[in-house]
C-alpha cells in the first residue's frame, strides 16, 4: 500500500485566497483509505506552519497530490494565484531533495490548464476532471509510473458516487468552522456535464462526465446529516445547476425539508428555466437561504450571445414565483461580455429598475476568458495564453453606463467597491478581442442547415 500525501494550495495564504472546505481532496482522501493507503492530508489552515516548514516531506511518501481549486483570486484586483502555486510547489521538491516520490496535479483550476502547469510544476501526472478512480488506479501500482515521462491523463467519474457517503475529517471540519461559525460546505447531488452551452463556462470540461449521475437520497441526507453533526450549519449544493433536471431536484428539496435540522441553511445555483410553482413550494420552508441564478445580461441580444438557454421572460417568471413563496432571488451580472454597448448595458439596467429589488442585484464587471470554452475559442487565444489572467476587451467607458442607467438605490458600499476594484483590476490585466460572433455563427449554421 502507498503512503499518499495530499496538499490543499487552496489553503496557502496568498494575497486575494478565501480557503473553503476542501470538498474534492476530502473525497479522495476516502476513496484511497477504503483502499487500504495510509493518507494525510496538507491543509494550511489547520497547519499554517507547513507553508514554509517542509521537513515533513522527508518521510517517506510514495505519492505527493497538489489540488488547485482556482487558478485567479476572487479579487481580480489581486495578481494571479499561479506564482504562489509555482514557488511553493518547487520549494516542497527542492525539500523533497531528490526523494523518490510520484508527483500528481488535479483540481478544477488544474484541470483547466493541465498540460501548462504538469510542465510548470514539474510534476510526473497531471489529471483533468474528478479524480477519485485515477489517483486509486495510480496508488495501486506506484511503480508503473515511476520514472515515466511527464503526462496528462483524464480522470473517470467515481462508479461509487452515487452511493458513497463522505465521511469527513473531524479535525479538518473543526478548523473550518472555528475560522468562520458561518462557513459553507459543498455537497455534490449530482454529477453531469451542465447543458447551458453558456459560452464563458469550462464545466463541462472539468467534469469530464456526461452521465448524470443523481446521488442515492438516503445516501445524500446520511452525508448531510454528518455535516449537521460535525457543526455546519450551512451548505451549497455545488451543481454547476442545481434544478437541471426539476424532478430530481425536488426530490433533494422534499428530503432535506422532511429531515428538518433546526437553523440548517443551504443554497444552489439556480436556473429560471425550468422553475415551477410547485418547486417554489417546495423551497419555501426547505432552509433555502437564496435562490441564485445567472443570466449574467437582462438583454436579449446579449444573453444569445452568451449562450444562455433561457431569455428574460424566463427571469420575470422565475421572480414573480420567487415572491409568491417568501423566497430570496439573487440575480448575478457579468457586464463586459462580447460586442457589449450602451445599450445592452441599458437594457440589462432598465430591467434591474423595474424588476428587482435592493438586495437582488449581484453585479460583476468583466469575464475571464478561459480555455476549453466558446469564448476562449472565438478570442483564438492559446490555453499557455490565457494561464495569465485575461479578460475579454471591453469598452472602458462601460463603467459610466452602468451608473448612467442603474438607479441609484442598488448603488451600496460593497457594489461601488466592487466596481471601483473591477475598474483598478481589469487596467492591469491582458485583455483580448472576439474575433466572431457567437450567436451570428450560431444563426448561420441554423439558416444553411
Amino acid at each position: 500500500m502507498a503512503r499518499v500525501a495530499l496538499v490543499n494550495l487552496a489553503s496557502l495564504r496568498m494575497p486575494g485566497n478565501q480557503p473553503i472546505f476542501p470538498l474534492g481532496i476530502e473525497r479522495i482522501r476516502q476513496v484511497l483509505q477504503s483502499d487500504g493507503h495510509e493518507v494525510e492530508i496538507i491543509d494550511f489552515c489547520q497547519r499554517p506552519d507547513l507553508q514554509t516548514d517542509h521537513a515533513w516531506i522527508r518521510t517517506g511518501w510514495d505519492v505527493v497530490g497538489l489540488t488547485i481549486r482556482n487558478i485567479d483570486p476572487i479579487d481580480i484586483a489581486c495578481e494571479s494565484h499561479v506564482p504562489h502555486y509555482l514557488e511553493y510547489t518547487r520549494n516542497l521538491q527542492d525539500a523533497a531533495d531528490g526523494a523518490d516520490i510520484l508527483w500528481v496535479g488535479g483540481g478544477p483550476g488544474f484541470s483547466l490548464f493541465a498540460a501548462e502547469l504538469t510542465e510548470a510544476m514539474r510534476l510526473s501526472i497531471g489529471v483533468v476532471g474528478p479524480g477519485e478512480t485515477l489517483m486509486s488506479r495510480i496508488c495501486a501500482d506506484v511503480g508503473a509510473h515511476a520514472g515515466s515521462p511527464s503526462r496528462v491523463m483524464t480522470g473517470a467519474p467515481d462508479p461509487r458516487f452515487e452511493t458513497r457517503v463522505m465521511q469527513y475529517s473531524p479535525e479538518l471540519m473543526e478548523v473550518y468552522t472555528a475560522r468562520d461559525p458561518s462557513a459553507m460546505i459543498g455537497v455534490e447531488t449530482r454529477r453531469k456535464s451542465c447543458y447551458q452551452g453558456c459560452t464563458y463556462c469550462p464545466y463541462a470540461h472539468i467534469t469530464q462526465d456526461d452521465g448524470g449521475t443523481c446521488r442515492a437520497i438516503p445516501s445524500l441526507i446520511e452525508e448531510i446529516r454528518g455535516i449537521y453533526d460535525a457543526g455546519f450549519r450551512r451548505i451549497f449544493f455545488t451543481d454547476g445547476i442545481f434544478n437541471a433536471e426539476l424532478r430530481f431536484a425536488k426530490q433533494v428539496v422534499a428530503a432535506v425539508k422532511a429531515e428538518a435540522l433546526p437553523g440548517l441553511q443551504w443554497s444552489a445555483y439556480f436556473t429560471p428555466k425550468p422553475f415551477d410553482d410547485e418547486f417554489a413550494e417546495l423551497l419555501s420552508g426547505s432552509g433555502n437561504d437564496t435562490v441564485i441564478v445567472s443570466p449574467d445580461s437582462l438583454d436579449p441580444a446579449m444573453m444569445n450571445e452568451i449562450g444562455k438557454s433561457f431569455d428574460v421572460r424566463h427571469v420575470r417568471r422565475f421572480l414573480d414565483s420567487c415572491r409568491a413563496h417568501a423566497l430570496n432571488p439573487r440575480v448575478s451580472l457579468v457586464i463586459g461580455g462580447p460586442f457589449e454597448s450602451e445599450q445592452t448595458v441599458a437594457n440589462t439596467m432598465a430591467f434591474v429598475n423595474d424588476h428587482l429589488r435592493d438586495n437582488e442585484l449581484a453585479l460583476n464587471v468583466g469575464y475571464r476568458v478561459l480555455p476549453e470554452t466558446a469564448m476562449g475559442r472565438q478570442t483564438g487565444a492559446t490555453t499557455a495564453e490565457l494561464l495569465e489572467p485575461t479578460f475579454m476587451e471591453m469598452d472602458p467607458q462601460v463603467f459610466q453606463w452602468i451608473f448612467d442607467h442603474l438607479d441609484s438605490r442598488f448603488l451600496t458600499t460593497e457594489l461601488m467597491l466592487n466596481i471601483t476594484a473591477a475598474k483598478h483590476g481589469l487596467k492591469r490585466r491582458n485583455t483580448v478581442k472576439p474575433k466572431f460572433s457567437v450567436a451570428r455563427k450560431r444563426q448561420m449554421r441554423l439558416t444553411v442547415a
